[in-house]
């Protein structure tokens, strides 16, 4: 038989891919774009276009956009722009200058021509364009609402600044007040037909209406049914009506009339920079791949991203990025940053990294693919209203198979869950989510029943939440859930490493069959710390076939809120229904987030190995918990910045132990670490590596010094810096502890 022949195209395909990709690397161009420019220009550094568009459109495969420093209020559509693997398209701020795509407008540039007072310290002023978001001098103004609440004190996501309904006598489209306080809807003397409502009256959704009915001095209106309706823990506030303005701070604005009210802060005529909302995104991408965007700011305007897989946004920051249209009438779902495919099992591989998104009216982003990655982001002070959100209602929406959510930050958010994952691992939809090292904090904060990792039946399968923490919230810290009863029970998902600390739980775990491996838990309220919930008598899985082992909780327990039954395999764990202890007792120390075990814990050698869950652990047995004694390294989750950070103890810590460990997050891409401490803030701020205030150089992932004995009743600085691999030093801030007079606390010793 004659030997089988490669076809021609076939044998010489990778020397033709090479070629090519030569080819757009040699030839690839570079563009500018400059506030001063002109789209005439060539688009060169000395001759650059005036707009990103123009750019777009010139583009191919390998070019680069580079903007220069400046404000850009601009739209940019893009369809069709194709980039390849190794040859990407690119948008970025050139050699580090700031760049600022700008959604919004001063109101002078869109028809304003001075103000006139409507009544007291109100003043108006006509507009020939519609806005949905007021910024006085960068500053977001609070839209007119009743009960007032605000951003700078945070009372914007505080039930206690909310109006209350009567859950007893109210039903689905007629609510009745329930007074609170000096929040009394009657007594407020205001008729309310017409406003605009945000209910939430569906426990973990939250609706918006327009007021149909009420009278001055009642306390009932009505309004359109909602579509979940559960009768309990109703709160709402009203906006867009002129007669809710009456603070400092607030706004309305009239699209019938087209005039915007506005009380400034301090009263009296407003002035400074007032700018409106007049976009809702700055790049609109559809039908293209291999984008990235970088280096870019975005104000009071985001991106859209459509069927463009591949799409790559780093080093990006979203200040008021998006909201909803209640100004304007509309209750439908806000128009939020999004990157999605046209169904959520379509390959997308986009990853948004090192990026922040702050004050975010709506859900911070809606991602849809398989794929997707969001790494190292923080998202700070979302969804103050958590209202027509999609699907359960969420801050961060990641839907689609092989989602990965790595080292992020979340804090201050209104939406009862924070992730909301989608992919149906048993019909073969691909691998489920993966959240580690990451950091939860006040989430969930104008909702109900809800987790920072809220994972449903069929994301369950394979999904893995590792290496978290979660604190301070009304919410659980992770949880996999399921209605009563589902088709098909949640099953094998994996939680392990997880600490979960003053929240309403740390772990709340239904299904069966389940991996539940070395959580911390403690100082939850009102449900147990850790729940593996055995809820067979309600028609439930019941944790059949679960495995809990080397966990460590002030209450484990198969109930919500009392002690039970534990179903399945369980295990060398630390369980204070049973000791009679709390947690904390245990620990290290947890007020300033030391969370290992404190010398002659119980947590101590007292768990059992678990192969690719203990690997590493010191001494004769892994310990039970989330976190090992005596280890030399000490896992802090959450964003990482370019310098170091979270120190432990935390910045400004009193009454440390007199043989405190320092424990730090060094920064981001750093090989080793420089560590100083000193009695002297200047001198430590100074140091170097010749001074005396250096303790020594630590490779990454070590990251826990020992000083040695402290003086009793002291104040100590110290600074980490950070080594990169191309031998640039970034500097780190310098932090300040002081210790007390004993040294019973806050050290643990090495084996």
């Amino acid at each position: 038989m004659y030997p089988k022949r490669t076809p021609v195209s076939r044998r010489f395909a990778p020397y033709i891919f090479i070629i090519f990709f030569l080819y757009q690397v040699l030839y690839s161009a570079e563009y500018y774009v400059a506030v001063n420019g002109d789209d005439e220009n060539s688009g060169s550094l000395e001759q650059p276009f005036a707009t990103i568009q123009k750019a777009a459109d010139t583009m191919v495969a390998g070019d680069t956009c580079y903007i220069r420093a400046g404000v850009y209020h601009q739209t940019v559509e893009i369809d069709g722009l194709v980039g390849t693997l190794g040859a990407p398209i690119r948008f970025t701020n050139y050699s580090g200058e700031t760049v600022t795509l700008d959604g919004s407008q001063a109101i002078t540039d869109i028809g304003s021509t001075g103000w006139t007072q409507h009544e007291g310290n109100i003043y108006k002023t006509a507009l020939t364009t519609d806005i949905w978001q007021l910024y006085l001098d960068g500053e977001l103004m609070i839209s007119a609402r009743w009960p007032n609440a605000n951003l700078d004190d945070g009372s914007v996501w505080d039930w206690n600044h909310w109006a209350w309904g009567d859950e007893q006598t109210s039903s689905n489209g007629t609510l009745v007040d329930e007074p609170h306080g000096e929040i009394d809807l009657a007594a407020s003397d205001l008729d309310m037909t017409g406003a605009v409502a945000v209910l939430d009256v569906g426990s973990w959704k939250s609706w918006t209406r327009v007021i149909n009915s009420h009278e001055a001095g009642t306390n009932t209106f009505t309004y359109d049914v909602a579509e979940t309706y559960i009768s309990k823990n109703h709160y709402y506030f009203l906006e867009a009506k002129l007669n809710l303005l009456d603070v400092e701070e607030e706004w309305f604005y009239d699209s019938a009339t087209k005039t915007l009210y506005l009380y400034a802060p301090g009263g009296g005529v407003p002035a400074g920079d007032i700018r409106g909302k007049t976009q809702t995104y700055a790049f609109n991408v559809i039908n293209s791949s291999r984008i990235t965007l970088e280096g870019l700011n975005f104000f009071g305007t985001t991106i859209r991203f459509y069927d463009s897989p591949n799409t790559t946004i780093e080093e990006c920051g979203f200040l008021y990025p998006s909201c909803s249209k209640r100004m304007l009438g509309s209750i439908a779902t806000p128009e939020a940053t999004m990157v999605t495919q046209r169904n959520a099992t379509r390959q997308a591989d986009c990853i948004i990294r090192n990026c922040s998104f702050d004050y975010v009216e709506s859900h911070a982003i809606f991602m849809e693919g398989d794929g997707n990655r969001i790494e190292n982001c923080i998202f700070r002070y979302i969804d103050w209203a958590a209202s027509e959100l999609p699907y359960l209602m969420g801050t961060i929406y990641m839907r689609g198979p092989n989602a990965s959510f790595v080292r992020n930050t979340v804090h201050t958010t209104g939406a009862s869950q924070v992730l909301n994952f989608w992919s149906d691992v048993d019909n073969g939809t691909g691998t489920a989510p993966l959240v580690e090292y990451c950091r939860f904090y006040r989430f969930g904060l104008i909702q109900d029943d809800g987790a920072a990792v809220h994972v449903t039946n069929p994301t369950q399968p394979g999904q893995i939440t590792r290496y978290n923490w979660y604190y301070d919230s009304p919410q659980f810290g992770a949880r996999f859930d399921a209605p009563i009863p589902p088709t098909v029970w949640g099953h094998d998902g994996w939680m392990h490493h997880n600490v979960g600390w003053n929240c309403k739980g740390a772990l709340m775990v239904k299904g069966e069959y389940h991996y539940i491996y070395n959580n911390s838990g403690s100082q939850s309220d009102p449900f147990n710390d850790i729940a593996i919930l055995n809820d067979l008598a309600e028609g439930g899985g019941g944790n059949i076939g679960t495995i809990t082992r080397n966990n460590a909780a002030t209450t484990l327990s198969g109930d919500r809120l009392n002690e039970g039954t534990i179903n399945g395999t369980h295990d060398h764990n630390w369980n204070g229904y049973e000791n009679g202890m709390d947690l904390s007792e245990e620990l290290n120390d947890p007020d300033v987030l030391d969370f290992r075990p404190q010398q002659g814990s119980s947590l101590i050698d007292a768990g059992i190995e678990v192969p690719g869950i203990t690997d590493g652990f010191v001494g004769l047995a892994p310990d039970i918990g989330a976190y090992e004694y005596g280890k030399t390294d000490y896992w802090i989750p959450g964003y990482q910045p370019g310098s170091a950070s979270f120190p432990i103890p935390q910045n400004n810590s009193t009454n440390q132990s007199l043989n405190r460990e320092l424990m730090y997050l060094i920064g981001r891409n750093g090989i080793f670490a420089d560590v100083y401490l000193g009695t002297s803030f200047e001198a430590v701020d100074n140091a170097t590596v010749e001074s005396e205030e250096y303790e020594g150089r630590l490779p990454d992932p070590r990251n826990i010094h020992s000083p040695g004995i402290l003086s009793p009743n002291t104040s100590y600085y110290w600074r980490v810096d950070t080594l990169l691999s191309d031998e640039r030093v970034i500097k780190g801030p310098v932090w300040e502890f002081r210790t007390g007079l004993l040294s019973s606390t806050g050290s643990t010793c090495c084996r």
